[in-house]
């Protein structure tokens, strides 16, 4: 690689010059960096997509027998079973599918600057896999933190949110163990919270604009669908619209871009945790760089 062209993560930035570098690195490294995602994660990827097919079709045939049901007292002797395997294998599905890709891409974000630009694939290939279930354990014991805080209240959950944003960097970037993870988060983000709080809120709505964007052909061909069926007086085929085929094509592309955007997420983290390690410890490859200019 070119060294002009090599991105210094250790660097302090402000949002503006995080997004920017976020898109500079995306714009310079995409092709490796996805073709290296998408060989860890390509199948599992396409396994959630079936998943999700698969659990809006039962979801449809399961409220369509649903709205049949005419007795108050026949609800209660329905068999709701019908959507326990879609529901599970949709889950479990986008949890791997979602592993593979946060993991492979800070493995290869890790190489990266290590190597200084210089990918070592079968090193990321080798991080991903040593990394995997631990990256499993800290997000089911940060679902069960944040869940637990909104339980009680609905700051709690946001506050605990932003902390453990960053416990995936400790992970992955310091080599640390799942507990100590999640310990070292909240004396890492200390002082933090606020301008990672302001970052992480634009980078989700810029993505939610931009989701919405590529979901809107979904939802326009949805609300033609519908109205032609009730113009032509089939207002009791209005869930089949769900599973019309063009409408699947457009909300499988959806989903696909949408594991995009999760990536540009990813890599703004990245600089996020690096922003903030440099406030608290500002490396010495920085301060060399800064004598010699």
């Amino acid at each position: 690689m070119n060294d002009q062209n090599f991105i210094n993560f250790k660097r302090r930035r402000d949002v503006g010059k995080m997004l920017s570098d976020t898109f500079q690195f995306l714009s310079t490294e995409w092709k490796p960096f996805f073709g290296t995602i998408l060989k860890t994660s390509i199948v599992p990827i396409l396994i959630a997509i079936c998943a999700m097919v698969y659990y809006a079709m039962s979801s449809v045939s399961f409220l369509g027998n649903f709205s049949q049901t005419a007795d108050f007292q026949d609800f209660f002797d329905f068999n709701f079973s019908e959507l326990l395997l879609p529901i599970v294998a949709f889950f479990f599905s986008y949890l791997i599918a979602y592993a593979l890709i946060t993991v492979s891409a800070l493995a290869y974000i890790k190489s990266y600057i290590v190597n200084r630009g210089v990918v070592n694939f079968e090193e990321v290939q080798n991080s991903t896999k040593d990394k995997f279930w631990s990256y499993v354990g800290l997000f089911v014991m940060n679902g069960i933190i944040v869940g637990f805080g909104l339980l009680f209240c609905f700051l709690p959950g946001i506050y605990l949110g932003v902390v453990l944003s960053l416990s995936i960097c400790l992970l992955i970037f310091q080599d640390k163990s799942v507990l100590d993870a999640v310990n070292d988060s909240f004396s890492f983000i200390k002082e933090h919270w606020w301008e990672t709080f302001g970052i992480l809120l634009l980078v989700q709505i810029i993505i939610a604009v931009v989701g919405g964007v590529v979901s809107l052909p979904a939802t326009l061909y949805q609300a033609a669908d519908i109205a032609s069926l009730m113009q032509n007086g089939g207002s009791n085929e209005l869930l089949s619209v769900f599973l019309d085929p063009i409408y699947l094509v457009f909300i499988v592309i959806s989903y696909l871009v949408k594991f995009i955007l999760y990536i540009v997420t990813v890599v703004v983290t990245v600089f996020i945790y690096y922003d903030i390690k440099e406030q608290k410890d500002p490396s010495t490859e920085v301060i060399d760089e800064i004598g010699i200019e």
